[in-house]
């Protein structure tokens, strides 16, 4: 071996041991953040910000800190050993402070973030630490904003100057007194003697079948009273219909209240929205909805002969291609609904007669039927719906998502489509029974006819009450998975429970007897039926009744469309 090999041969030696000495013979520590730009401290000195890939350190114990600005810092103890090389990844999560807020006078309101805060000035708060939009104001003050950010730990001082806003006090009454007054584009909600900030108001005063009024008024300092007088606003609402001895009528708002009323020759009602329905035995039920205004309105109806068969399957044509949900036909009838025996809202019992065959889902509306809906009208989908499995029922939607829905689906159609009223609904789910369940009165037998809360559910939720039986499933399941009812309808019980028309739990003793929804003006929630995967046993009776305001995972649609 010549020399020039032999001194590669030692250079190329002398590099190795460099790095075995470096790689084992060291011990270094690397530290990644998420967010990055944490300081890195290591036995209280700072080495750098993250990310760091290498950091060299003497054997034996040290103290490593990672902290950043307002995040809940991380503190450890590392032992190191030659040769060690250890990696360490913090995910900051927020920490905690404390604000607390003054105010020059005292006693005013604050909102953090939007949210109002226990109490008045000075209080404390206690919250999670990062930036905050504080909101302090007081009763004819002006409101003071400022964003101030919270460290982790700390206990941070807000004082806020409010200076004085002139108000007056306002009193307007009206004829009748139950007029809708309002501030236009003001946030102001009126009440009688209300303190307002001084200046000009645009005000407006309204109620169904009486002409508005709309002014401005300015409010001084002191007291200030007006007085309104409406004018009654009626109009002649002339119907014609075929064939004759047509059964009409008329629904309106009268100042707040639904009116229900035959029609009559020379009609006068309130001018607004007026809904006409038209319905003759063996014909196809109309309705149409009109605006009457000060000279009045005229409509005319020539049912079609209806020729149905119950029990039939019908599916329509959708404009945009493809087809609608599978829809059973139901025959009328009459049927006692309620339940004598049940909770306050179940009472009392009550005959009720369907006039005229209509059409339900065969089963929930399913995900792939919603998401058609959906991709073709750019209505938002809830990110919690469940669309893995097409055949599922769709969940986590809310009265007005349903109600979007039919309208689409009558628009595709030609067809109407709508939610069941409550009545509708527990006759469908009867189907021509009496007991607690259209099976009859053993809960045991529920897992046979529906997804409901039972053994299976009680493996993941070990907490809940279920049902003695297993029926295979614990989340909402493919639709039809279950035995049907009398008139061929799968999943009247479990799965998810249904939204129907009626406002939640309205009283039974004032209902319609003809099937018709209950109210449904200015609900501050809607009625649900037939139980659901998380439900009880007498959750999912024909007769029990339940509400909602919002959309959950336990809640989805079955339709009605009229023939």
């Amino acid at each position: 071996m010549n020399n020039n090999a032999k001194i590669g041969l030692g250079v190329v030696a002398v590099v190795s041991l460099f790095w075995a000495y470096q790689f084992f013979g060291t011990a270094t520590v690397a530290v990644t953040s998420d967010p990055t730009g944490a300081i890195v401290r290591v036995d209280g000195r700072q080495r750098g910000l993250t990310p760091i890939d290498r950091l060299e350190l003497e054997t034996g114990t040290h103290k490593l800190e990672v902290l950043h600005t307002h995040f809940a810092g991380h503190v450890e103890a590392i032992d190191l050993s030659r040769g060690d090389h250890l990696t360490r990844h913090i995910k900051f999560e927020l920490g905690e402070g404390t604000f607390e807020f003054l105010s020059n006078p005292r006693g005013a309101w604050v909102e953090v973030d939007g949210e109002r805060a226990p109490g008045r000035t000075p209080v404390k708060l206690t919250t999670s630490s990062g930036p905050h939009v504080i909101r302090m104001g007081q009763e004819e003050r002006h409101i003071v904003e400022e964003t101030h950010t919270l460290k982790h730990g700390e206990n941070l001082e807000v004082n806020f100057n409010l200076n004085i806003d002139p108000h007056g006090t306002l009193t307007i009454t009206t004829s009748p007194r139950s007029a809708k007054i309002e501030f236009v584009g003001e946030d102001y909600e009126y009440e009688p003697r209300m303190r307002i900030r001084m200046g000009e108001y645009a005000i407006r005063i309204s109620r169904s079948g009486y002409a508005s009024q709309e002014f401005r008024y300015k409010v001084r300092y002191g007291e200030n009273f007006h007085q309104v007088s409406l004018q009654r606003q009626l109009a002649d609402l002339r119907v014609r219909a075929k064939p004759a001895g047509a059964e009409l009528l008329v629904i309106y708002d009268d100042g707040g209240r639904t009116q229900r009323k035959t029609y009559s020759q020379a009609m006068r009602i309130p001018t607004g929205r007026v809904e006409v329905r038209a319905r003759a035995p063996g014909h196809r039920t109309e309705h149409k909805r009109i605006t009457m205004g000060a000279n009045g309105a005229s409509v005319s109806f020539n049912l079609k002969a209806m020729q149905v068969k119950p029990g039939s399957i019908i599916q329509d044509a959708l404009k945009r291609g493809g087809k609608g949900p599978e829809m059973v036909i139901l025959p009328d009838g009459q049927f006692v609904m309620g339940d004598a025996n049940g909770s306050l809202s179940e009472k009392p019992e009550r005959t009720v007669v369907i006039t005229q065959p209509f059409s339900m889902s065969k089963v929930e509306v399913t995900v792939a039927d919603y998401l058609a809906f959906t991709g073709a009208t750019g209505h938002p989908v809830h990110a919690k719906m469940d669309r893995d499995d097409p055949s599922h029922p769709a969940n986590y939607v809310s009265f007005k998502d349903a109600e979007a829905y039919a309208d689409w689906l009558s628009d595709q159609t030609g067809n109407k489509y709508r939610l069941p009223s409550e009545a509708e609904w527990e006759y469908a789910a009867r189907s021509g029974t009496s007991t607690d369940y259209f099976f009859g009165n053993d809960p045991l037998d529920l897992c046979t006819y529906g997804n409901v809360a039972d053994l299976s559910a009680r493996k993941r939720y070990r907490e809940w009450d279920v049902i003695g039986c297993d029926d295979g499933l614990v989340r909402p399941g493919p639709g039809g998975s279950y035995e049907p009812n009398t008139f061929g309808l799968y999943d009247m019980y479990g799965n998810v429970s249904e939204w129907v028309l009626d406002c939640g739990l309205t009283v039974y003793a004032s209902a319609p007897s003809d099937g018709s929804p209950s109210e449904q003006g200015g609900c501050p929630s809607r009625g649900i039926r037939g139980g659901s995967w998380d439900s009880m046993a007498v959750e999912a009776k024909s007769a029990y009744r339940n509400a909602a305001a919002s959309p959950n995972g336990d809640r989805g649609i079955r339709l009605v469309r009229e023939l």
